[in-house]
């Protein structure tokens, strides 16, 4: 058995053993169908491989059953023409489809429902938008059972090959599951069996209008990791299996295991400090109880692991989410052994990041900080080989840079890569040397391949010149030099041979060992910078003006590090300011301006960066100059600068 074979869920043949997990990029429309950019996009991982392709999240009611502003729906026969036109275009390439069904419960909002409250198990708000909340009745509770066997025959109208009910993460079905948030009395509450029947209702709809055969997953959270929390009625391992039998038993024709809640959101959207497969023990367990097919997921980077996963027999079908976002050939390259081709997912939760708002209020659909081109399949319809070998100088190898110089070298054109450090990747190698970020050195693998594979003139250690570009009479220059640590000289000692960068210390140019060290700022950098430290036999302070540490940047990675600042010993001061630095202690002041004396050996100043291009007048008699990135604008995430670099190079 092996990653290539095909696998049986119920009476469907599947292609591979790879599923592609639903995941929500805000493509579908507010009514609910089934968009031309939404088609293509699941279409696109299908081409690439992928055997089974599980659509994100899609309502089954109107009202409470919002649960994002894009959201696709199956709630009338409306929609039944989109959902077969997306059908078409997956069976196109021997894949498979199943639509998630899901009702959020209370883990929505208000202003996406119109209603004047939400709906749970029990009248208990959610924790991440702790709205009003009510307990759903039973006759509701019925209705709702029908609604989600009238959206699944629906789907089975439109050609879709089976349905996924979404019974984990935190939404409704787990709601009902889960102790800590059932406090029913009723049918639907107390004893395990009672606080499953909604399920299991559900389960039973669902088969008698599209009869028995008609295949049905169940996505199950193993555990919630609320013991994690000081919470000892969560779901468990233990409990899963029990449901697991039980659905066994009913009819249901596939298991996909994740684990985690709202309450406990890394282990949902994990960020690059999770290890690989680390929820992959879970599924296993779950899988010795029962005879039907287990697909597991928990940050399955690389292609060796996953065929590992199949190989070994630990889990039925790899259930693969943000790979295919990086690269919608994960399951082609896989299967051929092309691993270094894959462009591998980092887990820096850009996805997220960026789809997070307009889940609720619409507008941009999520985007992948390595690959442009998700979510853009109808814009990016082609990559077009008419560079005719023309020069193209890229100056900076930084994320944008090498992104520049990729997409140029495939359109052919002759790239010069230009980059004065030693190494690749500029901010995004800096944000790969912190303790458990190892996976951000993904791109720039995958980049420095590309590069070699094309032949790109690479010349590290090289601050080139204005006359040196000149001299190169090139067609084009494309300036992503980035940006560099700002050291505010208002501040008196800033200069002092104690003060330094957070590119000096994560780069190891200065290696501080049992010293007592202030951080100054408390941005993604500063903490990663003061893990370092802490992790290198430090005692650190985080110095932090604004009243909480951890400002700026994805808020999933934000709250990591603050976990991880807190379990290794980190000492934080919110809401004090640097005044002065001192050759073994630093000044500051609090909210009230009491000053405070800190004693310390050395500082790091983490406030911030400014941009960096050194050619605004040397090069401004030239025409085709282009500047992207931090080099154009300060503080832009490594996706900003990827996307920029991209759509240049495309439209050159």
């Amino acid at each position: 058995m092996g990653i290539e074979t095909q696998g049986k869920i119920g009476n469907l043949t599947i292609k591979n053993r790879f599923i592609m997990t639903a995941m929500g990029v805000g493509l579908g429309e507010h009514e609910g169908r089934a968009t031309d950019d939404f088609i293509a996009f699941y279409g696109r991982r299908a081409k690439g491989g992928c055997g089974l392709v599980i659509t994100e999240i899609t309502r089954i009611c109107e009202g409470n059953g919002i649960g994002e502003y894009d959201q696709l729906s199956l709630s009338s026969d409306d929609n039944i023409e989109s959902f077969r036109k997306l059908a078409d275009e997956i069976h196109k390439y021997g894949s498979k489809i199943f639509v998630q069904l899901q009702h959020p419960g209370r883990e929505t909002y208000l202003k996406l429902t119109g209603t004047d409250m939400l709906v749970s198990s029990s009248s208990i708000p959610s924790v991440v938008s702790n709205e009003p909340t009510r307990a759903l009745t039973v006759s509701e509770i019925k209705e709702l059972e029908n609604q989600f066997g009238d959206a699944a025959f629906r789907a089975k109208k439109a050609g879709i090959d089976g349905v996924e009910i979404h019974g984990a993460h935190g939404y409704l079905i787990q709601q009902f599951f889960s102790a800590n948030d059932n406090k029913r009395d009723d049918e639907y509450g107390g004893s395990r069996e009672n606080r499953r029947r909604f399920l299991m209702e559900i389960i039973e709809n669902i088969q008698n209008k599209c009869g028995k055969d008609y295949p049905i997953s169940v996505r199950l959270s193993s555990t919630e990791f609320l013991d994690k929390v000081g919470i000892k009625s969560g779901i468990t391992v233990e409990e899963t299996i029990e449901t697991a039998k039980a659905l066994e038993k009913a009819g249901v024709a596939l298991l996909n295991i994740s684990a985690g809640t709202h309450f406990t959101g890394s282990t949902i959207v994990e960020p690059t400090s999770y290890d690989q497969g680390w929820k992959i023990p879970f599924a296993e367990e779950i899988r010795r109880h029962v005879s039907i097919p287990v697909a597991a997921t928990g940050v399955i980077r690389e292609a060796s692991y996953a065929r590992d996963l199949i190989d070994s027999d630990k889990i039925d079908f790899v259930a693969l989410g943000r790979p295919w976002l990086c690269d919608p050939d994960f399951g082609n390259k896989a299967i051929a052994g092309n691993d270094d081709d894959i462009r591998k997912c980092m887990s820096c939760v850009y996805c997220f990041d960026t789809a997070g708002e307009s889940l609720v209020s619409g507008g941009e659909h999520a985007k992948c900080a390595v690959n442009p081109e998700m979510g853009n399949e109808t814009v990016y319809t082609e990559l077009k080989k008419d560079g005719e070998r023309k020069k193209v100088v890229v100056v900076g190898a930084g994320p944008g840079g090498l992104e520049a110089a990729i997409t140029l070298a495939e359109r052919d054109f002759e790239v010069v890569l230009f980059e004065k450090n030693e190494y690749l990747g500029g901010q995004l190698y800096l944000a790969s040397l912190p303790p458990h970020k190892q996976k951000m050195r993904y791109f720039i693998d995958y980049a420095t391949k590309k590069l070699k594979d094309a032949n790109v003139d690479i010349r590290l250690n090289t601050e080139v010149s204005a006359e040196e570009i000149k001299a190169l009479n090139p067609y084009a220059v494309i300036i992503a030099t980035g940006s560099s640590p700002v050291k505010p000289s208002r501040i008196p000692g800033i200069h002092n041979k104690n003060v330094y960068t957070p590119v000096e210390i994560l780069r190891k140019d200065v290696e501080l060992k049992n010293q007592r060290v202030a951080v100054i700022g408390s941005g993604l950098t500063g903490m990663e910078t003061a893990i370092t430290l802490q992790t290198a036999e430090n005692d650190v302070v985080i110095v932090e003006m604004m009243d909480v540490c951890g400002t700026g940047g994805g808020q999933t990675v934000i709250m990591d590090e603050r976990s991880t600042l807190a379990k290794i010993g980190v000492n934080t001061m919110p809401g004090h300011r640097l005044i002065e630095i001192k050759e073994h202690s630093i000044v500051v002041t609090d909210n009230a301006d009491i000053e405070i004396e800190i004693a310390c050996d050395s500082v790091v100043v983490s406030l911030g960066v400014k941009s960096e291009n050194p050619y605004v007048d040397t090069l401004k008699d030239m025409d085709n100059v282009y500047v992207i990135g931090e080099a154009q604008a300060a503080g832009r995430r490594i996706g900003d600068a990827v996307h920029a670099a991209y759509q240049l190079a495309y439209r050159l």
